[in-house]
C-alpha cells in the first residue's frame, strides 16, 4: 500500500514537472507584458550622431541609444558610449574587435548535429515596423501597414530561396509604429521559429541622411545594411557572435556592405532565439531600389555562416549556448525516462519487473532496427 501511494506520489511530480516546462516554454515564446518601459528609436524626427573623443563621427542613427551601448564599425573598432547629450553620442574606443571565424567544421558539434537533422536549411523573416517605406521610391517614409519594407524582405527571401533556402516570410503588420510595435511582433517571430529555423530576420530601414548608407559596390549603388543586438537578453553573447559572423561573412563576398554592429540598450524579441537578429537596410532618406540590391548582396554571404542548404551550419555557436541545449534535451530524456519507469513499475509491481520490461523493450528494437 505503501509503495503504491510512493509510485502515484512520483509519477504525479513527474508529469506535473513536464507540464511546467511546457508552460514555462510557452511564457518565454509569449508576449511578457504590453508596458515597454523604453521606447526603440527617436519619436521627434530627429536621430543621434555618434562621435569619438577626438570628435569624429562614427555613425549616425535614430535608435535610441544609452550609456553603456556600443558600435562595432565597419573595420571592426568596439566603441562604447559614456555619455548621450542632446543629438550627441559621446563613445570611448575600446579596441580592436577580433574578426569572427569562418569555414569552422562544426559537424561533430552538439547544435550542428541538431540543426542538420532536418537537412534544409529554414530561414524565417518578418517586420516589427511594417510601415516603414522609402521616400524616393515609395513616396513618404510611413505607409500603413502595407510599407515599402516588405517589397525588400521580399527581394532578400527571394534571393535566399534561390540559392535553395526554405524561407518564410511573414508580412503581417504590426501598426502603429510606436514602442509596442516589438510586443506585437513577438507572436509572430515565436510562430515563425516553430518552423525549425537556422535564422530569423526583422528587416527594418534607418531615419537618417541618405549618405550614412548609400554606397557604391561593385559597380552598383546600393544601401549598406547594419545590424542590431540588443544587451538586454539572456541570448545576447550567442546573437551577438551571430552578428560578428554575418559581418565577416559579408566583408569577404560583398566589403563595403556593412555598415556596422550596434548593441542597444533593449532585446528586440532576440530572447527567442540564438541566431534571431535586427537588421537595418538603408534610411527613408535611399531608395528603396538600392536598399534590395543591398540586402541582396547580404543574402548571398549567408551559406558561409549557415552552411550550403543540406548540410551543417559552418559555424558554431558559443559553447554556453551548446551546454544550454545540451541539458534542456538531456532533462526532457530524463524526466521521459523517469515516467515511462514509474508507469512499468505500477503495471509490475517491482524495480526488478519495470527494468526487466525497459531491457526486453530495447532488445526489441534493436532487432527490428537491425
Amino acid at each position: 500500500m505503501r509503495k503504491g501511494k510512493i509510485v502515484r506520489f512520483l509519477t504525479l511530480t513527474i508529469v506535473y514537472l513536464l507540464l511546467l516546462t511546457v508552460f514555462t516554454a510557452d511564457a518565454l515564446a509569449a508576449p511578457q507584458s504590453s508596458e515597454v518601459k523604453n521606447p526603440h528609436e527617436r519619436t521627434d524626427q530627429g536621430y543621434y550622431t555618434i562621435v569619438d573623443e577626438k570628435g569624429k563621427v562614427l555613425h549616425q542613427t535614430a535608435h535610441m541609444l544609452t550609456k553603456g551601448d556600443e558600435l562595432i564599425t565597419a573595420d571592426n573598432l568596439r566603441y562604447r558610449i559614456t555619455e548621450v547629450k542632446g543629438d550627441y553620442a559621446y563613445a570611448r574606443l575600446i579596441g580592436k574587435e577580433e574578426e569572427a571565424k569562418l569555414n569552422v567544421s562544426s559537424e561533430n558539434s552538439f547544435w550542428s548535429r541538431l540543426l542538420a537533422q532536418g537537412g534544409e536549411k529554414n530561414i524565417g523573416i518578418y517586420h516589427t515596423h511594417s510601415d516603414e517605406s522609402y521616400v524616393p521610391s515609395d513616396g513618404t517614409e510611413s505607409i500603413y501597414a502595407n510599407g515599402g519594407i516588405f517589397k525588400v524582405g521580399k527581394v532578400f527571401a527571394n534571393k535566399l530561396k534561390e540559392m535553395g533556402y526554405q524561407v518564410y516570410h511573414s508580412t503581417r503588420a504590426h501598426d502603429p509604429h510606436d514602442v509596442n510595435a516589438y510586443y506585437r511582433s513577438r507572436r509572430t517571430a515565436a510562430q515563425l521559429l516553430q518552423k525549425n529555423l537556422s535564422a530569423l530576420f526583422d528587416i527594418h530601414r534607418d531615419a537618417v541622411p541618405p549618405q550614412v548608407y548609400a554606397a557604391n559596390v561593385k559597380g552598383q549603388e546600393i544601401t549598406k545594411v547594419k545590424f542590431v543586438v540588443g544587451r538586454t537578453n539572456p541570448r545576447f553573447q550567442s546573437n551577438l557572435e551571430f552578428a560578428k559572423q554575418l559581418k565577416a561573412a559579408v566583408d569577404k563576398t560583398h566589403p563595403g556592405v556593412v555598415q556596422g554592429i550596434l548593441i542597444a540598450n533593449s532585446d528586440f524579441n532576440q530572447d527567442l532565439a540564438p541566431r534571431a537578429m535586427l537588421v537595418e537596410v538603408g534610411a527613408h532618406t535611399n531608395s528603396r531600389e538600392a536598399a534590395e540590391r543591398g540586402v541582396a548582396m547580404f543574402a548571398e554571404a549567408l551559406p558561409k555562416v549557415l552552411g550550403a542548404p543540406g548540410s551543417p551550419p559552418s559555424t558554431e555557436l558559443p559553447d554556453a549556448e551548446n551546454r544550454s541545449s545540451a541539458w534542456t534535451i538531456f532533462w526532457i530524456v530524463l524526466l521521459v525516462t523517469a515516467a515511462a519507469l514509474a508507469y512499468l513499475y505500477v503495471n509490475t509491481g517491482s524495480l526488478e519487473g519495470a527494468l526487466d520490461q525497459l531491457r526486453n523493450l530495447y532488445g526489441r528494437l534493436l532487432k527490428r532496427k537491425g
